[in-house]
């Protein structure tokens, strides 16, 4: 139960962010800095969602494998910014991204126990949901803006899920080309 109430404490600080270039913490034990941030845009809808990766200052600027490799801590933090991102098209198209990182060679058996996680999650725009990895597992967390509380939604075990769920973004077939460009720094 501590390793839960540590986790909540680094989701809350991190689901608390800003998103300032020079604005650093600490993950798993390591100094966290900002990689790149950028927007999921859909044609006709807009913005969809801000998203901003984080990981130890030693991996700023590396490449998309080098990141999705990495077993060190990261932490990918995503702000809805559209009233369309429900809870029901987050999840299928998150698993969609799971299917597109599986055929690019990241395949991971917890991705339904991560998709699982948001059964009870009412998405609103302004939430933020802070996916952070430490080698002791994948946290989840969710802040509500309606309420401003910060959920863990949970804790799960295992590189093969980072990998799955990161390469959803860094991985051959990204989820958007000028996200992931985004993400890696503009690279």
């Amino acid at each position: 139960m501590k390793r839960l109430g540590l986790f909540m404490i680094i989701a809350a600080i991190l689901i608390s962010l800003s998103a300032s270039d020079g604005f650093a913490f600490q993950l798993g034990g390591k100094e966290m800095v900002k990689n790149g941030s950028g927007v999921r845009t859909k044609f006709l809808l807009g913005t969809l969602y801000n998203l901003t990766l984080w990981v130890p200052a030693d991996l700023k600027g590396k490449s998309d494998k080098a990141i999705l490799e990495a077993n060190q801590p990261m932490s990918l933090v995503l702000v809805l910014e559209s009233k369309l991102v429900t809870r029901e098209r987050f999840v299928e198209t998150t698993a969609e991204g799971f299917n597109k990182a599986a055929a690019s060679g990241y395949v991971s058996a917890k991705k339904q126990a991560f998709l699982d996680q948001y059964n009870k999650v009412t998405f609103e725009k302004g939430d933020i949901v802070n996916m952070s990895y430490t080698p002791a597992g994948l946290t989840t967390s969710y802040k509500s803006v309606k309420t401003g509380k910060v959920e863990v939604l949970g804790v799960i075990a295992g590189l093969d899920l980072k990998k799955a769920l990161f390469a959803i973004w860094l991985g051959a077939s990204p989820v958007q080309d000028s996200l992931k460009k985004e993400l890696l720094g503009g690279k």
